[in-house]
């Protein structure tokens, strides 16, 4: 009897022993074989690598016009306007095709040009920053048209001749035009009233100075991928980090002139080939 009480006790015993082992054997099967799974999934995962085969394209240079404009929040032509303050920074992007090959060839022509990856990665402390396609003849005008708006891709329509519409985003085969996009911080100051006279107020950088916007507070990176194809089928990527600048370090030159220009040059911006 006492024997067949142990024999029941050591049963009890080691059946959930039993079960929990066969728990946790189906559980390291399982991710062993997500791991493996991943593995193989990142082995598939196309790489990026600079190689000289890669020498092809760079950003050679990128020009940001800064200025300020408003929305006016009144309904009728009072004394008084209540304004919505917004700062917008249009930039003209500059690619090099001839960066180790001096004429056009299927290397060095592209196919296909793209942007994604969009993201701030520095946020201004005032506003709401939104990244915009611009027509290239309203380059500098503070205009705002929320067609236009990228929320995550925009596509360029690669053209050989200059018969597409410009308000469309278009891009020449050869590189021989820059890439035109606007950054637009929305409702910096969402109530600024003004008083409506001929001479009162200025519609551009001056706005930010008589609503007392701090430039430190409106400044904000912007970050985005250019991808190009090319003829032979190849991928390019460059990612970009655009600082939005309002004045110079000694402040001498800033928005509060009315607007602001910075040249970036000499930049080292090359596309990494994508390698599968």
């Amino acid at each position: 009897m006492l024997q067949d009480k142990q024999m029941k006790t050591i049963i009890k015993i080691a059946i959930p022993i039993f079960i929990i082992l066969i728990v946790f054997l189906i559980y390291i099967t399982k991710e062993k074989n997500n791991l493996y799974a991943q593995y193989k999934n990142e082995e598939k995962k196309p790489t990026l690598s600079l190689t000289t085969d890669s020498n092809i394209f760079r950003v050679d240079s990128i020009v940001l016009y800064s200025s300020a404009n408003a929305l006016n929040n009144s309904e009728t032509q009072e004394d008084y306007w209540d304004l919505n303050l917004y700062q917008y920074t249009d930039m003209a992007i500059n690619i090099d095709n001839n960066v180790s090959i001096n004429e056009n060839t299927q290397k060095n022509t592209i196919k296909q040009l793209y942007i994604d990856n969009i993201s701030f990665s520095s946020m201004p402390k005032q506003g709401t920053p939104r990244l915009y396609y611009k027509d290239p003849n309203l380059f500098g005008a503070g205009v705002i048209d929320e067609e236009k708006l990228i929320s995550n891709r925009l596509d360029f329509n690669v053209i050989s001749d200059s018969k597409s519409d410009a308000q469309e985003p278009k891009f020449y085969a050869d590189c021989s035009n820059p890439l035109i996009l606007s950054s637009i911080n929305h409702e910096i100051v969402k109530n600024f009233v003004v008083r409506n006279t001929n001479s009162a107020i200025t519609f551009d950088g001056n706005l930010l100075l008589d609503a007392t916007i701090l430039l430190s507070k409106i400044e904000y990176e912007i970050t985005f991928t250019i991808h190009i194809v090319n003829y032979l089928d190849e991928e390019y990527q460059c990612e970009l980090v655009i600082p939005i600048t309002l004045g110079d370090e000694n402040d001498i030159n800033t928005i509060y002139d009315g607007s602001y220009t910075l040249n970036l040059t000499d930049l080292n911006h090359r596309f990494y080939k994508l390698e599968e």
